[in-house]
């Protein structure tokens, strides 16, 4: 599925409910039609390719972060409401991570005032454009709730209209991925994050704020970025570690965790843990790149008819390019072991 990049688009990714496929016996998969085993293997590999989160350590300190944000925010105040940002390196989940976040949330809401209407949306989730001027940035909410605008429509206008239809759908949370495309050292980068300040200002609501290391990104920089951290509680997403016994211990529980979502039958669960120490080096600690590999793995196993993933397979699946730089300097800097004769 795509970015939810309109407000239609994102009510389809709130509904849509992923289907792990059952794992079928040699003999059921036999009796199948050449066409039904197709359809079966498409079932799979889409499987493979959806929005699954496992309930990871960041994703339950960043849930209980935003609750606490949310349940705080919904009481009367006159003065500026708290938010969080979420920041990391990119590969790190912090997109996937925030949708999950806006999904959970719309769900929550929706059961909790029983309305299920089109005229009802708690959440809104939106990318800042690059280069950003304030008309820019407010036509990117007005384009994502699919509001007729005039092209002479100026930021202040646009503002107004967004304001009065996210009060009237009743929104409590904004996203706004990628903000460290607001670049605040030139003057309409600034003008574009002071315009979103005050947006922010004049809605009952809770803003999470999405981007690529935001600590040293133009958002966080000079008076309006002091102005932002005041208000805005940092939440940093990393890689796993290997370096330590919990660090590792972490890192083969999600291993463990993505390896049971595999849907081959003649993988058996719990072979990837003796590869985590491999895994990591090939991916960095980054979950994304991790969860990438096992699935192309998988799909190539589903496609070959091997239907489990080992190590040899593993190494003919390429990686993203960070995590092939990264396997690549850590192949390089690593020491060369003196052979067994010169050690003795």
């Amino acid at each position: 599925m795509a970015v939810p990049d309109t407000l239609t688009a994102w009510r389809a990714f709130v509904a849509h409910h992923p289907v792990q496929p059952p794992t079928l016996t040699p003999r059921r998969l036999a009796s199948l039609s050449p066409a039904a085993t197709a359809d079966y293997h498409r079932q799979r590999i889409a499987w493979l390719a959806a929005d699954i989160v496992l309930e990871t350590p960041h994703i339950t300190a960043l849930e209980r972060q935003m609750r606490i944000l949310l349940a705080r925010n919904d009481s009367y105040t006159a003065t500026a409401r708290r938010g969080l940002a979420l920041s990391g390196a990119a590969g790190l989940g912090k997109s996937t991570a925030a949708l999950l976040i806006g999904k959970r949330h719309e769900r929550r809401m929706r059961d909790q005032t029983n309305r299920d209407g089109p005229n009802y949306a708690p959440v809104v989730y939106i990318v800042a454009p690059p280069g950003a001027t304030p008309k820019i940035l407010m036509l990117a909410f007005a384009t994502w709730l699919g509001l007729i605008t005039h092209p002479r429509a100026t930021a202040q206008h646009l503002t107004d209209q967004v304001v009065a239809v996210l009060r009237d759908l009743g929104t409590t949370l904004v996203i706004v991925d990628e903000v460290h495309n607001l670049h605040t050292n030139n003057p309409a980068g600034a003008q574009a994050a002071s315009a979103l300040k005050v947006f922010s200002e004049r809605l009952d609501a809770t803003f999470c704020y999405v981007g690529i290391d935001l600590p040293t990104a133009d958002l966080y920089t000079g008076d309006m970025g002091r102005q932002i951290k005041a208000r805005t509680i940092l939440h940093e997403i990393g890689p796993y570690t290997h370096t330590t016994a919990d660090g590792r211990d972490q890192w083969t529980a999600l291993i463990l965790g993505l390896e049971a979502l595999l849907p081959l039958r003649r993988h058996r669960r719990g072979t990837l843990a003796r590869h985590a120490t491999y895994l990591h080096d090939r991916t960095g600690g980054s979950i994304g790149s991790l969860r990438a590999l096992l699935a192309d793995a998988a799909i190539a196993a589903i496609q070959e008819h091997t239907e489990r993933i080992d190590r040899p397979l593993l190494e003919s699946i390429p990686t993203d390019r960070a995590a092939t730089e990264h396997h690549t300097d850590l192949q390089t800097h690593r020491p060369t072991r003196p052979p067994a004769a010169a050690r003795r």
